[in-house]
């Protein structure tokens, strides 16, 4: 998915004057972070993303975009990205600053959850600790309500999903075996991230324990977070691309880990902006982890 840019244009968007200032960022969350908030994300399926509220904290935090760039809505529940403007290829569409992109790295840094993940690889789920590392980081914040730095970007998350994780046992009971064989390994990730979470402290058991906020959580990372199998990131505003089996845009990151949406192509005013989120010719996959 990440292609390199070439050197005259990393140079000349490094030299374009796409300066941001960071996010204000906390340190991992500690006992006195348990204390009642003044705001909580309300993950209630019915409940519209407040996507307005992410772009005013995008822009306060040094998220830049070209002129055209819109985010869009029929129901205020599916958004998608396009482009009021013709876009040449390699053009800079969305820069974001590093010190807001969730990360593996970044996050097994900020928190001490040994404990769990040795639990996950007592499991037999030591691949999947990548994925890990961002659940809990998803579910830290989110427990920090409205003192996350993060929280006008949860609160633009989608809270209804169609995968494999949001399926009844009526729907299960409905589906061809390879997809059914798909959609149970979700089932059995999901049951083996909550299993380790009670070898984390940092979390309250109120929110371990409650199904719909660790579905929720579950669901965001699985279909938000990208890139090498070691260090998995989530990049808010970068994450506001649809799935086409034709693609508009492409990611590239410079040496201080600030990230650059381009156009992958000429794409032509009032088109689109999408991204590839896996194999187009095996829809199974994106069925049971996406949708």
């Amino acid at each position: 998915m990440t292609m390199r840019l070439p050197l005259l244009l990393c140079s000349s968007l490094l030299s374009a004057a796409w300066a941001f200032q960071s996010p204000r960022l906390t340190t991992a969350p500690t006992r006195s972070s348990l204390m009642p908030r003044n705001a909580m994300v309300d993950i209630q399926e019915n409940i519209p993303r407040d996507v307005n509220g992410l772009q005013e904290w995008a822009q306060n935090n040094g998220v830049q975009r070209v002129d055209g760039f819109q985010l869009g809505s029929e129901d205020g529940l599916d958004w998608y990205a396009g482009t009021t403007q013709p876009l040449a290829q390699g053009s800079p569409i969305l820069s974001i600053p590093g010190p807001m992109i969730l990360s593996t790295a970044a996050t097994r840094r900020e928190l001490n959850v040994d404990a769990a993940v040795d639990q996950l690889a007592r499991l037999g789920a030591g691949n999947d600790v990548p994925e890990f590392y961002l659940f809990c980081k998803v579910l830290a914040e989110y427990q920090n309500g409205d003192q996350s730095p993060w929280f006008p970007w949860l609160n633009s998350l989608p809270r209804l999903y169609y995968n494999a994780i949001s399926m009844t046992d009526f729907c299960y009971e409905c589906l061809p075996p390879l997809v059914f064989s798909l959609a149970r390994k979700e089932k059995v990730k999901l049951d083996n991230f909550v299993s380790a979470l009670q070898k984390v402290d940092v979390i309250s058991q109120e929110i371990i324990n409650d199904p719909e906020i660790t579905k929720w959580a579950y669901n965001v990372v699985t279909t938000r977070c990208f890139g090498p199998d070691d260090n998995k990131q989530i990049i808010p505003m970068g994450d506001m691309f649809n799935h086409g089996t034709e693609t508009e845009i492409d990611f590239n990151f410079d040496e201080e880990g600030n990230c650059i949406v381009y156009a992958a192509k000429d794409v032509p005013a009032n088109s689109p902006l999408r991204m590839s989120y896996g194999d187009p010719t095996n829809p199974s996959v994106l069925f049971c982890q996406v949708w």
